[in-house]
C-alpha cells in the first residue's frame, strides 16, 4: 500500500474513526485503525463490536492499493502534531508502515489487516432518507430522556419508530418521557421500528452536518447512518420498549400556558434553595399567577418567585417536581411559550411548545414529586 495525502484531508477523517477505539478492550485488534486503498479512496474503519466507523477520504496520489491495521491512538496522536503539509505513508509486505514528509519518517508496526473485524452485514434492511436537520432534531430532543440505568437496556437507547410515512423517536428513564414525530410522504408505510444505543446516536450527532441528507437502514440487528463521507454501523438494543402509550394521559383537567424562558429562569433560581438530595420544587398556580416555592430544610434556605402566566383553565393547583428534570425538559422547548397540560397533582404533566416546524409533533411528559400534604 502506498499513497500520498495531506495532512489535514486524513487529519479529519482519523478524528471521526479514532472517537470509535474504546479505552480498554480484550480484543487487541479493536484498538487499530483499518486503513484500506482501492479505487483511488482511503478508507479508514474502526469498531469496538458494537459500533463500527467507517470515513472516506481521496488521497492526492495513489501508487499502491493494499490495506493495514494500525494503533489507533499511535497514529491519530502523530498525524495531530504535524504541520498541513504532503505525508507519504507505505506499508510493506511485514504489516510495516512508513509515514514520510519533508522533514521526517516515522515508522510504526502494524498488523494483518485480514485479522480485523469485518463490517457488519445488515440483513432484512428497510431504508428511509431524512434531511440531516430533521434527523439531528430527532435524536436531539428525546436523547436526553435516555435512562442510564443498564438493568433496563431497553430505556439505555432512543426508540425509532417508523410508519403510515411518519418516524417518531422516543426516549425515557421512567421519570421524564420525550417524543419527537415527523411526518412526510417520502417515509414508508410498513411498520418497523428499532433501539439504537444512545452511545452510537451520539456519533451520529458529531459526524452529520446540518445541511444535507443522511441514508438510514434499519436491519435485524444493526442500524447503518451513511452519510456524506462517514458510515456508521450500531448494533442494535434487541430489547422489547415499554408501552409508551399507557402513561400519556388523555383526559386534561388543567392547561397552564406561560412563557418558556421565563419559567426556566426561574426554576433555575428557586432550584438552588431546594434539597440537594431531591431538588424538589413547588409550582402553585392560580388563574392570576404562578409561585414556584423551594426549601432546604436541613440547612434553613428557602427561596419564592411569582412570575405571571399566560392562561389558566382552572382553579389553585399545586404539584411538586424535581427541579433537574423540569429544567432539562424546558431547555429542549424552542417555542415562546410552552403548555403544562395537568390531570392532578399525583398524575403525569405534559409539556408541549406552542409552535411546532411544519410536519413535526413534540411531546414530553414528566411525573410529579408527592408533595406531604397532597
Amino acid at each position: 500500500m502506498k499513497f500520498s495525502i495531506q495532512r489535514d484531508e486524513i487529519y479529519e477523517a482519523l478524528q471521526k474513526v479514532a472517537s470509535v477505539i474504546p479505552q480498554r478492550s480484550t480484543i487487541a485488534m479493536t484498538q487499530n485503525i483499518k486503513f484500506s486503498v482501492a479505487d483511488g479512496q482511503l478508507e479508514l474503519m474502526t469498531t469496538d463490536l458494537e459500533i463500527t466507523m467507517v470515513s472516506f477520504v481521496k488521497p492526492q496520489e495513489v501508487t499502491e492499493e493494499g490495506a493495514i491495521a494500525l494503533p489507533g491512538r499511535q497514529i491519530h496522536d502523530l498525524v495531530r502534531e504535524l504541520p498541513n503539509i504532503l505525508l507519504t505513508f507505505e506499508s510493506d509486505a511485514n504489516h510495516r508502515l512508513e509515514i514520510r514528509s519533508d522533514f521526517g519518517q516515522y515508522k510504526i508496526g502494524g498488523e494483518n489487516p485480514t485479522e480485523f473485524p469485518h463490517k457488519p452485514a445488515i440483513t432484512e434492511v428497510h431504508e428511509i432518507q431524512l434531511p440531516n436537520r430533521i434527523l439531528k432534531r430527532l435524536i436531539e430532543k428525546t436523547i436526553f430522556a435516555t435512562s442510564t440505568d443498564e438493568l433496563r437496556p431497553a430505556l439505555t437507547g432512543v426508540f425509532f419508530e417508523l410508519g403510515e410515512n411518519s418516524i417518531q423517536t422516543v426516549a425515557t428513564d421512567g421519570h421524564r418521557l420525550a417524543m419527537l414525530g415527523y411526518r412526510d410522504d417520502s417515509l414508508p408505510i410498513e411498520s418497523m421500528n428499532a433501539i439504537i444505543s444512545t452511545r452510537a446516536l451520539n456519533f451520529v450527532l458529531r459526524s452529520v452536518e446540518f445541511e444535507g441528507v443522511t441514508a438510514m437502514a434499519l436491519g435485524n440487528k444493526h442500524a447503518l447512518f451513511q452519510m456524506d463521507s462517514t458510515r456508521l454501523y450500531a448494533r442494535l438494543i434487541e430489547e422489547m420498549y415499554v408501552d409508551y402509550n399507557r402513561v400519556i394521559p388523555n383526559d386534561i383537567n388543567y392547561e397552564l400556558t406561560i412563557n418558556n424562558a421565563e419559567l426556566l429562569a426561574s426554576v433555575k433560581r428557586v432550584s438552588l434553595f431546594s434539597n440537594p438530595i431531591t431538588a424538589q420544587v413547588v409550582l402553585h398556580i392560580t388563574p392570576q399567577r404562578l409561585e414556584i416555592h423551594a426549601e432546604d430544610m436541613d440547612y434553613g434556605g428557602e427561596a419564592n418567585e411569582a412570575i405571571a402566566h399566560q392562561s389558566f383553565t382552572g382553579e389553585d393547583f399545586t404539584i411538586g417536581f424535581n427541579s433537574r428534570y423540569l429544567q432539562t425538559v424546558l431547555r429542549h422547548v424552542d417555542s415562546q411559550q410552552v403548555v403544562l397540560k395537568l390531570v392532578r397533582p399525583d398524575y403525569a404533566v405534559l409539556l408541549q411548545p406552542t409552535e411546532m416546524p411544519e410536519n413535526e409533533k413534540q411531546l414530553m411528559l414528566l411525573m410529579p414529586i408527592r408533595l406531604e400534604e397532597a
